[in-house]
């Protein structure tokens, strides 16, 4: 018989502490140097989740589209200033670039999925808008921010392919369009390898944690296709606004590759 829900207790949770135990040991017996960051990071997921679903039963129970908005708005900008502050190298105007791609994004997928997928009411229960508005805006926060990476990568790597296109008379998006194409491609692999073996190398959390908490697995199966399907084309859409955003900025008025871009910023 199938059960309907598993409760898990703090003393349960407590237990789980005999993975981190265990982890440490090995850490230590290899002498990989990690204990401590181990130890901080064990603290504050543990701080950090619980004081979350604490803020998270206060927001399911505000019940305002405006609040909904506002909320969504601002995961938006902190994820596109944790983005932008992950890169290596001094992109101009990556920020609002982040944000625009985010907000398309969230825009566009997560209004599908609430009006016309889920049939949401209303449209804007924290309930559904919260948990796939977060997954949307991290998958492409982590998307966008490899991407860019890859593509400063790519500048610098082709370099004085550009510039001999530019000579030739070619328009800046054609000088990098195989880089963009590239950066792009790189993006897309952990999420089309994802779509490859989900339920034959692993089952996704999404799902696991909705079997558990009693959902038929066929419906629980039903959301996690979704959740796939949603979390690469936010990926491909994000990727490509920022990077139609952002080439732009590695040239200048007179359609010269700006090198200096291409170095490391200091830290």
């Amino acid at each position: 018989m199938r059960p309907d829900f598993y409760v898990l207790s703090w003393n349960d949770l407590l237990v789980s502490l005999l993975f981190i135990a265990f982890s440490l040991f090995l850490i230590k017996k290899w002498k990989l140097g990690l204990e401590n960051t181990l130890l901080i990071g064990t603290l504050r997921t543990f701080v950090q989740l619980t004081l979350m679903g604490y803020v998270l039963t206060w927001f399911f129970d505000q019940q305002h589209w405006a609040f909904m908005l506002m909320l969504l708005f601002i995961m938006i900008v902190i994820a596109s200033y944790e983005g932008t502050r992950r890169q290596k190298n001094e992109i101009p105007h990556f920020f609002p670039a982040m944000l625009v791609a985010l907000l398309s994004s969230a825009i566009l997928i997560l209004g599908t999925i609430l009006l016309f997928i889920l049939d949401v009411e209303p449209w804007f229960s924290p309930y559904a808008a919260i948990p796939i508005g977060g997954m949307i805006i991290g998958n492409g926060l982590n998307s966008t921010a490899l991407t860019a990476n890859r593509f400063v990568g790519e500048l610098k790597h082709r370099e004085k392919e550009i510039e001999t296109l530019l000579a030739l008379g070619a328009t800046p998006k054609l000088a990098v369009y195989d880089s963009m194409k590239a950066s792009i491609h790189a993006a897309l692999i952990p999420n089309i390898n994802a779509m490859m073996t989900v339920g034959l190398v692993q089952l996704p959390g999404v799902m696991t944690g909705q079997i558990l908490a009693g959902i038929d697995p066929i419906i629980a199966v039903r959301y996690q296709i979704m959740i796939m399907y949603m979390w690469f084309t936010t990926a491909t859409l994000a990727n490509m606004i920022m990077l139609a955003i952002v080439y732009r900025q590695y040239f200048t008025s007179k359609l010269q590759l700006r090198r200096e871009l291409l170095r490391e910023k200091k830290a």
